[in-house]
């Protein structure tokens, strides 16, 4: 990973109002209040927009800080998230738009309100602490999520699935083990098997990832009622 700082205009604050204006814990598995002599909390008031690429801060496996966004969060290029230590979280209490969402690690990544990707998202090698929680509606080309990392999504998306289903709250169109048969030759590794960085490589540079006749099983209908 490349490393990264975080924008500027966010101010810090404790776990008393972490609690008290965002009760931070209800969403999050990660327990954030165990590690805040380590960690900073970073408030971006007002919500956030990123002209580029926005990631994590610093290039070591800890994360020296969590954030929380009050309002909608903008990327106008990818979000990435990750961590290979001991966890960290990003909240957001609004709606997400960004190109790709590239998690990997041990995030817990919660959004209260949509997530539209114009991309895709794409989670793995969580061990089971690694999360992605969206509390409202997911709208992206492709959702991937391998390697023990854990998807709690409050409705169907708009977007194929591949996921673990005991690690997924929604249907997935495929499972990990099928992801083999559907991605792309080019990104299997020496084993036949979906490479991981390469998917990530090749959703950073809006190259297609899955076969071109691969499509989704469980279609989303339409609701009933006017918008």
């Amino acid at each position: 990973m490349n490393s990264a700082t975080s924008p500027a205009g966010y101010r810090l604050i404790g776990v008393d109002e972490a609690e008290a204006r965002f009760d931070a814990a209800s969403d999050l598995q990660y327990p954030y209040q165990e590690f805040a002599d380590e960690q900073e909390i970073r408030l971006y008031e007002g919500g956030l927009h990123v002209a580029g690429n926005l990631e994590r801060e610093g290039d070591g496996d800890w994360s020296p800080c969590n954030v929380i966004v009050d309002g909608d969060l903008t990327v106008d290029g990818d979000l990435e998230w990750w961590d290979s230590a001991g966890g960290n979280f990003l909240l957001v209490t609004g709606n997400v738009r960004v190109r790709n969402v590239l998690l990997s690690g041990c995030p817990d990544v919660v959004v209260r309100g949509d997530l539209t990707a114009t991309g895709s998202v794409q989670g793995h090698h969580g061990d089971d602490g690694g999360r992605l929680t969206v509390k409202g509606l997911v709208r992206a080309q492709t959702v991937i999520s391998t390697l023990y990392f854990c998807l709690d999504f409050a409705r169907q998306p708009e977007a194929l699935v591949v996921g673990d289903p005991y690690r997924t709250t929604c249907r997935v169109d495929f499972t990990t083990d099928e992801l083999d048969d559907i991605v792309l030759p080019e990104l299997l590794d020496s084993y036949d098997q979906a490479d991981e960085q390469k998917i990530s490589e090749a959703l950073r540079a809006e190259l297609p990832v899955l076969r071109p006749d691969v499509h989704r099983t469980h279609v989303v209908p339409s609701s009933p009622f006017p918008t």
